[in-house]
């Protein structure tokens, strides 16, 4: 794409040639001809200057360049959405491994890229543009959206749905079977495991995350969510809009997590809790009950942040001074 065609995509102003063509987007540091890079300060803009980059994207306020830059309020943001348009550009269009297996009546959009040694059953349903890398397995009924990037090593059981521009990393797995079961007599029984899961638009799942399909109802992933590595998502779970999950947390089954919800790594939740709007939540944090909207909690049991801090504060006082505080109870 040409400079002045970024500039327009990204609202920005242009100064220097606007005709040269950008193929990449990168860092400083590998940048290389015909790459756009940015730079926040004027240290940045220097290392950029002496790169092999063909464009910079940087803010309003600072010095003039040699090179083109693109002036925007935002070079982070720019930066994004000039990377996914360049990369849109560089699909390699409809490609079929011979090694990958598809089933007759699987139906395959315009522009697929399918990888080697992937098997596509029945009835299976994939967007335009979609990529499914290497040694993917999905299984009958799927519904798989437009601009999707499944990487090697996925699994997608039955009747998982995926919207538009869904990524997930390798060694996921979505709609196993949830840890569903009944006590009788001695013995353990299966309960049904016949739900779905829908994983909305722009949602990305991290490698070898698990997500249980729904009991008797659907567990539903909402768009913008963003998922970590090594979570485990269980059955009839339902998440919003814009969550940010990080890292090695479990979330157990029938839980509500409403919209923009930020939770740090090996966070743990109990079944059938509801977790309210713009709730944040520390790392390794234990849930076990209700939180309203707006909380900003840590620890085990979860409370409000300043309530944990003064616990602990107490608890190093009184580990600090117990010799004298036994000393005085003694008297």
């Amino acid at each position: 794409m040409k400079i002045k065609e970024l500039a327009l995509l990204v609202g920005g102003a242009v100064e220097g040639d606007d005709g040269s063509d950008i193929e990449g987007a990168s860092g400083i540091d590998t940048a290389k001809k015909s790459d756009i890079v940015f730079a926040v300060d004027e240290r940045r803009l220097s290392q950029a200057e002496n790169s092999q980059a063909s464009c910079i994207l940087t803010i309003q306020s600072i010095r003039k360049s040699q090179k083109p830059i693109i002036r925007v309020e935002d070079p982070k943001l720019s930066f994004l959405l000039i990377y996914n348009a360049l990369l849109k550009k560089t699909l390699t269009g409809a490609f079929i491994d011979p090694s990958a297996s598809i089933a007759p009546s699987a139906r395959l959009s315009k522009n697929v890229w399918i990888g080697p040694h992937v098997t596509i059953e029945d009835n299976v349903v994939i967007g335009d543009s979609t990529i499914i890398d290497g040694n993917t397995f999905i299984k009958k009924n799927c519904e798989i959206g437009d601009f999707c990037h499944i990487y090697p090593n996925v699994t997608l059981y039955d009747n998982t749905i995926l919207k538009n521009h869904v990524i997930l990393h390798s060694g996921a797995v979505v709609g196993s079977d949830g840890f569903g079961y009944v006590k009788n007599k001695g013995m353990i029984l299966k309960f049904p495991q016949i739900g779905k899961v829908i994983i909305e638009e722009n949602v990305e799942i991290g490698a070898n995350t698990t997500i249980d399909r729904g009991s008797l109802d659907n567990t539903v992933i909402g768009a913008n969510s963003k998922i970590d590595n090594l979570c485990q998502i269980a059955h009839n779970v339902k998440i919003g809009k814009n969550m940010l999950m990080a890292g090695q947390t479990g979330v157990s089954g029938s839980t509500i997590i409403k919209d923009n919800v930020t939770m740090g790594g090996q966070v743990g939740i109990a079944d059938n809790v509801v977790i309210g709007n713009n709730v944040m939540i520390g790392a390794q944090s234990g849930i076990f009950g209700k939180i309203k909207d707006n909380a900003v909690i840590w620890g085990t049991p979860a409370r409000p942040l300043h309530d944990t801090k003064r616990q602990m504060a107490v608890v190093a006082w009184i580990t600090k001074n117990f010799k004298l505080l036994s000393k005085k109870m003694k008297e």
